[in-house]
């Protein structure tokens, strides 16, 4: 089985002082001295195969990290934001903690405009340049939104399930999200970047409430994998390890 395992992606000591440096994306000098930033893409024929699809796919993942160091690129965001050729993988981790899965809604201070307002299931964002070479960009990535967005008192457990499309959606068409179930500690996360985003941990009966304010791969998720109890989830993908994070500039849940 493929591991994604958070200690064997640099030598920085504690996994706290992992997590800080992370978070503040010391590696590669690119985009910070061009001034842009610059996000990991695939070729949309590498990425999405021969035959469109739309929603959730169970398959692929282990062929789409295999093709990021081999096709995989960094380009700046501004010239791929509405270029469908290429496919912006984003990693999204669906975070529960017992029988409540982390909702979120991005506020207006959020850096993608046109998701402001809107409900999320999913932790995560673009891959950065400064997250490393291909070859680590992706783990790099997820643990620097991991830290970045969450304060998780405890270590969580992390599987890559499937892969996301909305090629409908404005947003959608040029984004490929990577599914990654997280399945926390009992003492939960809360929010760190309470400035972009508010949330809190709900049961799913309380997730319906909020369907019609969901952003479309949220959607996908709750009726594909939430809907029926969590029934549906798979046992098998990729693992990745996501250490405690420390609570310097903690957010908190709104209640």
């Amino acid at each position: 089985m493929l591991t994604l395992d958070a200690r064997a992606s640099r030598d920085v000591g504690t996994p706290e002082a992992g997590i800080a440096e992370m978070a503040r994306a010391a590696a590669g000098p690119v985009g910070v001295l061009a001034g842009r930033e610059e996000v990991l893409v695939l070729p949309r024929e590498v990425a999405l195969g021969p035959v469109p699809w739309h929603g959730i796919r169970r398959e692929g993942v282990g062929e789409v990290l295999a093709a990021i160091p081999r096709h995989g690129r960094f380009l700046p965001r501004s010239e791929v934001e509405d270029d469908d050729r290429w496919q912006q993988v984003i990693p999204h981790l669906v975070v529960s903690s017992g029988q409540r899965v982390l909702a979120m809604r991005r506020l207006s201070r959020g850096s993608e405009r046109r998701l402001r307002g809107q409900v999320t299931l999913g932790v995560g964002g673009h891959i950065n340049s400064e997250d490393g070479p291909l070859e680590l960009a992706f783990r790099n990535g997820c643990l620097r939104e991991w830290a970045e967005e969450v304060i998780s008192p405890e270590p969580a457990a992390g599987r890559l399930v499937g892969l996301i499309k909305d090629g409908a959606g404005e947003v959608g068409r040029v984004h490929l999200g990577v599914l990654v179930m997280v399945t926390a500690g009992e003492g939960g996360v809360t929010i760190r970047e309470d400035d972009k985003l508010e949330g809190r941990l709900l049961t799913v009966p309380e997730l319906e409430v909020l369907y019609l304010e969901m952003e479309t791969w949220s959607q996908f998720v709750y009726d594909h994998l939430l809907r029926a109890g969590g029934d549906h989830l798979p046992d098998r993908g990729p693992e990745i390890t996501l250490p405690a994070s420390p609570a310097r500039a903690a957010g908190r849940l709104r209640e």
